[in-house]
């Protein structure tokens, strides 16, 4: 699992080449979310819209998922396959696509 998400993180750094640190980017609805594996391999620090967080891995039945606390707020980082999805405090659903 580890190395397919590496993987996933690789093909969304080559899409953000553009970027001026080559992180994979996404954007999620009105947000802009960067992110960066952790050396742990269990979580990954997310810049969001310039705010910092650092997103454990969680249980999931499919995909990879990680849970943070940004301002009071549960965010959530979903992949599944190819898509990413971003969960406010389990209210809101935000689909992403790489940027």
């Amino acid at each position: 699992m580890k190395k397919f998400l590496f993987c996933l993180l690789c093909v969304f750094a080559l899409g953000a080449c553009s970027h001026d640190d080559d992180k994979p980017v996404l954007r999620c609805g009105g947000y802009d979310v960067q992110m960066d594996v952790l050396p742990d391999g269990n979580s990954i620090k997310a810049n969001i819209n310039g705010d910092e967080l650092e997103l454990v891995i969680v249980p999931s039945a499919s995909g990879s998922k990680y849970s943070g606390v940004l301002n009071d707020i549960v965010v959530v980082l979903w992949e599944k396959g190819e898509t990413w999805t971003m969960m406010l405090d389990e209210e809101e659903i935000i689909d992403c696509v790489a940027k």
